[in-house]
């Protein structure tokens, strides 16, 4: 399950390029991104929730740096996709607000990157605490085109706010992947950012509540020898918890199921 740029393109919205897999010469190698894929037997889904809680993050973080706690949705047709999350960004939205916000936007094969929306939102994020994404399909735009919410709850004061919606040619989602990405500058030996993950939520046609039938790891990019990347569950069952964290010794190694 190797990721390719149509299914995995975090930077890119942030305003940067692909990153290379290795290091040049003498120069210490980036922990890229770690990402746990979500997969479904179910059929024509509308709704996608998470939870995610930032349990560590270095206190003096660059301002150049690139942090994104993301879920992605990728949608059954035309290579649509589209991620939202926490960010610790250089975007301009962000600057007044400490580097913190949240990105919700995506791409496709006939929109381009970034073509079917971007929106970059302010938000003061707090480790310690757990928050809830959502991805939820809304009406059809004047265009035809369906439009997708993207939401963030605070579970401890059970405020949600709305970060800005897309729009695709898909009516549905095919299937999901949380990661964890870094750029810009953070190292392999740059201090510990660690998220735990926890109660995947599908909604389709099909009445009720359901949870991805499987949940595998993966990686972009590999630190060698130094302290690298990895993710572990907590638990398996119903709902599953798990984490991902740099700086640390891999367990877990790529295609891994967690559960499933």
């Amino acid at each position: 399950m190797n990721m390719n740029r149509r299914e995995f393109a975090g930077l890119l919205l942030a305003g940067g390029a692909f990153p290379s897999f290795a290091a040049s010469p003498g120069q210490t190698p980036e922990p890229k991104s770690i990402h746990t894929w979500l997969d479904s037997d179910k059929k024509q889904i509308y709704a996608y929730d998470i939870e995610v809680k930032i349990t560590d993050f270095p206190r003096n973080a660059d301002k150049r740096w690139l942090y994104y706690f993301s879920l992605q949705v990728n949608f059954t047709e035309y290579d649509e996709w589209s991620h939202g999350g926490i960010q610790w960004a250089g975007a301009k939205e962000f600057r007044e607000n400490n580097n913190k916000g949240i990105n919700w936007g995506g791409g496709s094969n006939w929109s381009g990157y970034g073509g079917l929306g971007v929106n970059n939102t302010p938000f003061t994020w707090e480790t310690g605490r757990w928050y809830r994404y959502r991805v939820w399909r809304l009406s059809k735009a004047a265009d035809g085109l369906w439009r997708w919410l993207f939401t963030v709850k605070d579970l401890r004061t059970d405020k949600e706010r709305r970060f800005g919606t897309i729009r695709t040619r898909s009516e549905w989602i095919k299937n999901a992947v949380v990661f964890t990405e870094t750029g810009y500058g953070v190292k392999c030996d740059t201090d510990r950012t660690r998220v735990e993950w926890r109660n995947p939520i599908i909604r389709c046609t099909t009445p009720g509540e359901f949870t991805p039938n499987r949940g595998t790891a993966n990686y972009n990019g590999n630190c060698g020898s130094n302290p690298s990347t990895d993710q572990g569950i907590f638990i398996a069952g119903n709902p599953p918890h798990w984490f991902h964290s740099t700086t640390v010794r891999r367990q877990t190694k790529p295609d891994t199921r967690l559960w499933g």
